[in-house]
């Protein structure tokens, strides 16, 4: 019995194997399935990339036109301060060329519980304003008196592969407010 087996183990694989041409198996449909799917998969990274491109570069153009808005959807008091959600669609920071339109919450006090205001105005005394293309996208900032005795800092850190943004106000006399949002040009 044990030599009839040996001899099946032995004849099954020679007659599996013949050298006609066969059809294709289910392995090869898959590999070839696999082919072309892989030449969509390339095709779609592409235009991936291609998109991402033309985004960044669209973002790119809206910071170096200085028109452009800064829309935040949270901000919180620094250090480690709460989280708000912005649910105000008219809160933003709004850069035209050399003048800037601000409607922002900001923190004020000295010490804790800060109160929080809304900072509603139009300032053409932009000191200091510089754009600084960075590894990320941009650093914007310029300092500002906002119409009282203490001098405001705002830096606006984008980021081009995403769209997003981080704007920080500090003054010497109040604690940072840091903001996050997008990023939308003016036309």
């Amino acid at each position: 019995m044990a030599i009839a087996i040996t001899l099946a183990a032995v004849i099954v694989p020679l007659v599996v194997t013949s050298t006609t041409p066969a059809e294709p198996t289910t392995l090869d449909s898959e590999r070839m399935l696999q082919r072309e799917l892989s030449a969509k998969h390339q095709e779609r990274i592409a235009k991936r990339e291609a998109r991402q491109a033309a985004f960044e570069h669209q973002m790119d153009s809206t910071i170096l036109s200085h028109n452009y808005r800064f829309i935040p959807t949270m901000f919180a008091v620094e250090p480690a301060g709460s989280s708000h959600i912005v649910t105000n669609p008219s809160v933003e920071l709004a850069i035209y060329g050399d003048w800037a339109d601000i409607h922002l919450p900001i923190y004020q006090g000295f010490t804790p519980p800060y109160r929080l205001i809304m900072v509603n105005t139009s300032i053409t005394n932009l000191a200091d304003f510089t754009t600084v293309e960075t590894d990320n996208g941009w650093t914007i900032s310029f300092d500002s008196w906002l119409y009282s005795a203490n001098d405001y800092t705002f830096t606006l850190e984008v980021y081009s592969k995403t769209g997003g943004a981080t704007l920080s106000v500090s003054s010497s006399f109040y604690p940072t407010t840091t903001y996050w949002g997008s990023i939308m040009g003016v036309y």
